[in-house]
């Protein structure tokens, strides 16, 4: 309850600020000049009523009317309805206030004078409101102008970054590319030499040479490929980390015909896999690492789990499983789920995909 005052208090303090000091001055004012002092509910009660009138001619009365979009007629009678109104307020709380003992001195006739009075003080109330209604909606559409600009100005700030980005990244891969011909023909020439000693070695650069086409041609792929295509170079990949590490891969890769048919945007599953050997420990034999490939409830699950490796998550960003997420979200939007965890020392990432986007 005090917070919820607190936080009134501070929205409308300049409003609270400027009423008690326009009603000390003009309360003073007229008693000095006429030598007359009320008692102070006499004028609590009178310039409620005044402030109540001003907040419901300028927050409901003229907006109303504002957005009924009527003739210049049909304001003035509203306009008009609420004088009489103001007055009989007036009238009847000046008639309260008497009975229960609080005189103004002054006595109490709904006469000429009574009702002329009031009608000038509350046409006067009116004009302040209407003029306080202006220039509260000119405020707020001028902050609602500078915020479009600011959105304007970010978006073009944005754009100018994604135009940059994309030049740095485009230069990247042109350096990436250099005659790549020139690279697989010295592969093929190093797959033919070293094949005559040992069969492992030229099988080796094989699959390398395969996936490093993969990755260098998945820039001029077309938007999604088969999964078989991606899951031939994850194949390709446990193959090169086993014979280098010369032991056994303690990493299951599970997927089934039903998932080679369906078509994905690339590198999504290799990545995962490469950030399984870049932070995870798949050294435990009684601890193995999982890819698993399934549809389930008409959803593509792409679930790794691993073992984490300390020795490394502590450099680790995250950069290469944000940047799926982001290529992912680009191409199938917020009906994708991706999520990753760290649960009992094991890092896992979940990511599922309605099949109707993949078909």
């Amino acid at each position: 309850m005090t917070k919820n005052i607190s936080l009134w208090y501070r929205k409308f303090k300049i409003h609270i600020l400027i009423w008690s000091l326009y009603m000390v001055i003009e309360a003073l004012s007229i008693g000095i000049i006429y030598s007359i002092f009320h008692n102070a509910i006499i004028y609590i009660s009178h310039y409620l009523i005044v402030v109540i009138f001003f907040y419901i001619h300028a927050d409901i009365c003229l907006p109303w009317v504002i957005k009924q979009g009527k003739q210049i007629w049909f304001t003035l009678l509203v306009l008009a309805l609420e004088l009489p109104i103001y007055v009989m307020i007036q009238y009847l709380v000046s008639y309260v206030l008497e009975i229960n003992g609080f005189k103004t001195g002054i006595e109490l006739k709904l006469d000429v004078n009574f009702v002329s009075r009031n009608l000038y003080r509350g046409l006067l109330f009116l004009c302040f409101s209407t003029g306080y209604y202006y220039l509260k909606t000119y405020l707020k559409e001028r902050k609602r102008t500078a915020d479009l600009e600011k959105e304007k100005l970010e978006k073009i700030i944005q754009q100018q970054k994604i135009e940059q980005e994309l030049v740095i990244a485009k230069n990247a891969f042109l350096k990436a590319q250099i005659n790549p011909h020139f690279l697989f023909n010295t592969l093929d020439f190093i797959y033919h030499s070293v094949n005559k000693h040992s069969e492992t070695a030229g099988e080796a650069v094989i699959r390398l040479a395969q996936m490093m086409r993969f990755a260098i041609d998945s820039d001029e792929m077309e938007q999604t490929i088969y999964l078989t295509d991606e899951i031939e170079q994850v194949e390709n990949l446990l193959y090169l980390y086993q014979i280098r590490k010369n032991s056994e891969l303690n990493l299951h890769f599970a997927y089934s015909e039903e998932v080679k048919r369906l078509r994905l945007i690339p590198l999504v599953v290799l990545t995962l896999v490469e950030n399984i050997f870049k932070h995870g420990d798949i050294s435990n034999a009684e601890d193995i690492a999982f890819v698993n490939l399934e549809i389930k409830n008409d959803l593509l699950i792409i679930q790794t789990v691993n073992l984490i490796n300390h020795n490394t998550i502590k450099d680790s960003n995250n950069s290469g499983l944000n940047n799926t997420q982001k290529r992912l979200s680009y191409a199938y939007g917020d009906e994708i789920i991706f999520k990753h965890e760290v649960i009992n020392k094991h890092f896992k990432v979940d990511i599922k995909i309605p099949i109707r986007l993949l078909k």
